[in-house]
């Protein structure tokens, strides 16, 4: 493995998932922007009742689109949203489930982590982080396959520290 580089990810992807929302929140957001276009559309008329829905349709998808995070195991970082950690600092490593994941969002939770979150996604995995440096005593990331997650980031980091013992820390 080459040595890493702060904000260069690896080459080989091991997983790979969109957190992309359910069929029924883009039900939801049509509903809502919907019901916008009619009260537009009852005061202003028709025309200005289907500009607006389609106008703001367009701003919700765009948003729902573009705010729609990846979660990527590679073979040098594990990459949550924006957020990259180098898996020399993965240290534990914890599929939850639905109601384990509520806990730890919740009254378990540290407000000093970060967090990939989706509410619509009832799984998540917290990954300790095991830098000194890093603010974020852990991180609880979202995603629809907990124990595969969390068995491709676990074997990755065995991986990267059996190559590299010393660059545990």
């Amino acid at each position: 493995m080459a040595d890493y580089r702060e904000g260069e990810d690896g080459t080989a992807i091991r997983y790979r998932e969109r957190l992309v929302a359910p069929i029924t929140v883009w039900l939801i957001t049509a509903a809502l922007t919907a019901s916008l276009g009619i009260a537009y559309g009852h005061w202003l008329g028709t025309t200005a009742g289907i500009g607006a829905f389609l106008i703001s349709e367009a701003i919700v998808a765009f948003l729902l689109i573009t705010r729609t995070p990846l979660v990527v195991v590679d073979d040098v970082v594990f990459r949550a949203g924006k957020a990259r950690l180098p898996l020399r600092h993965v240290g534990r490593i914890v599929p939850l489930d639905r109601n384990e994941s509520i806990t730890a969002k919740g009254a378990a939770a540290d407000p000093r982590a970060y967090l990939c979150s989706r509410g619509w996604i009832p799984e998540s995995v917290l990954v300790e982080v095991t830098d000194e440096l890093d603010p974020h005593p852990y991180w609880l990331v979202s995603t629809r396959h907990a124990h595969d997650l969390a068995s491709s980031l676990a074997a990755e980091r065995d991986r990267v520290l059996l190559e590299n013992p010393d660059s545990a820390t």
